[in-house]
């Protein structure tokens, strides 16, 4: 990369374009986290309300949503850390390339 001041801040209002996606994804990470850890507490209460009291219809449909929300929150999670990793190789390289216009 050339030594161009120009050229330089534009890699550096890249790279902060990419953290700013990196927080993103990682915020929408933590949100698919909390919104699974909900699914699987409550998967697990409707499977103890079943024990106590038997299978019923209303509580089979519960727990096919909640089975279906952890799903959910696990493919949103996956989304991210693949997002998250794709952007991070985009950070090393925008760091070499703003390391070798010093």
């Amino acid at each position: 990369m050339s030594k161009n001041p120009q050229t330089l801040i534009e890699v550096f209002k890249e790279r902060l374009a990419v953290v700013q996606e990196i927080s993103a994804a990682q915020s929408r990470n933590l949100l698919n986290l909390q919104l699974g850890g909900g699914a699987q507490f409550e998967i697990q209460e409707i499977e103890r309300q079943m024990v106590a009291t038997g299978v019923s219809h209303a509580l089979a449909e519960a727990l096919e949503q909640a089975r279906a929300r952890l799903t959910n929150a696990t493919a949103g999670m996956a989304a991210c850390d693949a997002q998250c990793a794709a952007l991070e190789r985009r950070l090393e390289d925008l760091d070499r390339r703003i390391a070798a216009g010093r």
